[in-house]
Order: C-alpha cells, then sequence, then structure tokens
C-alpha cells in the first residue's frame, strides 16, 4: 500500500522532512517486505507484537522474537493482547504488525489496516481470514507443517502402501490437498474422515481407524482442544494405530512421532524473514516455518510393536531441522 501523501507547507523545517522521509522509507520497507514491485533495500521498521492473550506459547513466541531482533535495526513495541487489552497508540504508528494467533491477526486486520504477519495459526485459520478480507496486505508462517515432510515422516516407518487416516473438523475446512501428492510420492494413501463438532468424534475415528494404518493428526482449533484431543489418544490406542501429530505435547501424551515447529523456531523464521526482505512480483506467500523439531515416544513404539528409526536418522530424512 503506497504512503499517504500529506501536506506540508513550504516554510516546515528540515526536521519535519527528515520525519516526512523516514515514514516513507519505513514504509517503503514494508511495501517490500509484502512483495509488491519496489526495489531497493529493506529499512527500519517500527514492529508491534500483538497476542490474542497473555502467557503460553503465544508470550513464548514473544520473547523469543524480542531476543532475536535485540540489537538489530528494527524496533520492536508489544501492542498488547486480547484480553488485557491493546496499546492502540502503538499499533496506530506501527509500520509492521506481528500477530500471534488467529484472533489477534482478525482483530489487527480488521480494526487497525496495518501490514500484518499472522502467526501460530493453522492453515485452516488462515484461509478462513484470506476469505474474509482477500485485500488485506498480510501474510502468514503456519503452524502445519509441510506435507511432504510429514509424509517423509510417516514413510520412514510405516512400509510403501501404508493407509494414512485424517481426520478434520468441518468448521475448519478440509485437509489441504498437497497432503494426498505428498503421500502418494511417498508410497503412503491418505483417507480422510470429516466431523462437524467435537462429539463425533469416536464416531468418526470408529469409521476412520478399520480402515487405515495409521492416524494423521493436524493442528485443526476444532479438534486440538484438550477434551477432542483425549479421545482421539484414547481411541486410536484401543484400535492399535500410531498417531503421528504436531506438537511434543501430543507425543507425550501417547501419540507416536511428530514433527512440529516451536514458538522459538517461529520466531527465528520470523527475525530472518525480516532480515531478507526484498523485492518480488506479487504477495509474500503464507508458508510454514522452516524451522522444526522431531519428537519420538519409544515407549509407544515397543507398545505397539513398530520399529522406529534412530533419531538421527529420521533427522536426515527429513531435511535436518532443530535439536532433538
Amino acid at each position: 500500500m503506497p504512503p499517504r501523501r500529506q501536506p506540508f507547507p513550504c516554510t516546515c523545517r528540515a526536521a519535519a522532512w527528515a520525519r516526512l522521509a523516514g515514514t516513507w522509507l519505513r514504509r517503503i520497507g514494508v511495501v517490500v517486505l509484502f512483495g509488491l514491485s519496489v526495489g531497493g533495500s529493506a529499512h527500519a521498521l517500527q514492529i508491534a507484537v500483538v497476542l490474542t492473550h497473555s502467557g503460553g506459547p503465544q508470550q513464548a513466541f514473544a520473547d523469543a522474537l524480542q531476543r532475536q531482533l535485540a540489537g538489530g535495526e528494527h524496533r520492536l513495541t508489544r501492542g498488547g493482547n486480547l484480553v488485557d487489552g491493546l496499546d492502540e497508540a502503538a499499533l496506530a504508528r506501527a509500520d509492521l504488525v506481528i500477530a500471534a494467533g488467529a484472533n489477534a491477526a482478525t482483530t489487527v486486520v480488521e480494526r487497525f489496516h496495518r501490514p500484518t504477519l499472522a502467526v501460530m495459526l493453522s492453515r485452516g485459520q488462515w484461509e478462513s481470514l484470506r476469505e474474509r478480507h482477500p485485500h488485506a496486505a498480510v501474510s502468514a508462517i503456519l503452524l502445519d507443517q509441510p506435507a511432504e515432510r510429514q509424509m517423509r515422516l510417516i514413510g520412514a516407518v510405516l512400509p510403501r502402501g501404508g493407509r494414512i487416516g485424517v481426520l478434520y473438523s468441518t468448521q475448519s475446512g478440509g485437509p489441504d490437498p498437497e497432503l494426498g501428492r505428498a503421500a502418494a510420492a511417498a508410497g503412503l494413501k491418505l483417507v480422510a474422515e470429516a466431523v462437524a463438532d467435537p462429539g463425533e468424534v469416536i464416531g468418526g475415528l470408529e469409521r476412520l481407524l478399520p480402515a487405515v494404518d495409521a492416524l494423521l493428526v493436524l493442528p485443526d482449533p476444532v479438534l486440538s482442544a484438550s477434551s477432542p484431543a483425549r479421545s482421539i489418544l484414547l481411541t486410536s490406542y484401543r484400535f492399535r494405530r500410531p498417531i503421528f501429530a504436531f506438537s511434543r505435547a501430543y507425543v507425550e501424551a501417547g501419540a507416536l512421532a511428530a514433527v512440529f515447529s516451536t514458538p522459538e523456531d517461529v520466531a527465528t523464521d520470523v527475525g530472518e524473514w525480516l532480515r531478507r526482505m526484498a523485492a518480488a512480483n506479487g504477495r509474500a506467500p503464507a508458508r510454514p516455518a522452516s524451522s522444526f523439531q522431531l519428537a519420538v515416544n519409544r515407549q509407544v513404539a515397543r507398545s505397539l510393536n513398530i520399529g522406529v528409526p534412530a533419531d538421527e536418522q529420521l533427522r536426515s530424512q527429513l531435511g535436518g531441522g532443530g535439536a532433538p
């Protein structure tokens, strides 16, 4: 979005012109960030961070991002959260808002109309936001892992020809079409089952699990709540089907393995994203975090009689990632 022109009298002082030039340079940097056809190098930005709520993973992300940007050219300010209140003055003057969580991103886009980078939201939440605000200057780093990365993990554990079940809520939209293509490339077949609400989880699993060899759990906002997650774990264990999940907590609770990005990984990606600002054609696309972690529950593997390669071998097959 081009900067808004402001009338200045001929008698304005040099300092006023300097402030105006600084604003233009910062906003050009944001235009470059969002991929519009403007050349030149990136400039220092005023960045406000907004959380859906304080504490937890979102606070961990904000703290990690502050460490990432400490001593750099960009100025980071806290824009508040939706529970305790927003710093509207900080948001009004920000060149870029980084919104953690789908609700924070929606609020920023609807109320403040600032260039926005949404983080810590699922692909389904991102698609819903873009559908409601197709012209907003917003991009995202998603919680969902790349389909190829997920299928490489599953393919390293299951034999070729395996059938992978995916349970999803109709409210969150269907699975990423890339999952099916990545599964086929890994010699696997994807089988999807939809449920309308958390109360249908057990019934959906009882239809799905007998027909598959494993279950892939995605960061579906409806099914990730504690009650449906518990039903998914218990029902899958009853059918003796391994779960491939999206967080370390899920693995610790009984899933077989997960590839995931931590709040610190997302902060690392945001810092790199800001440092690499350069001109491109079209809006900067939403994408998963490039930094990721791996977790394996060896006790679950033994109980299901599944041989899982060593972590180092798995990480090599996934293409790197962070430390275990």
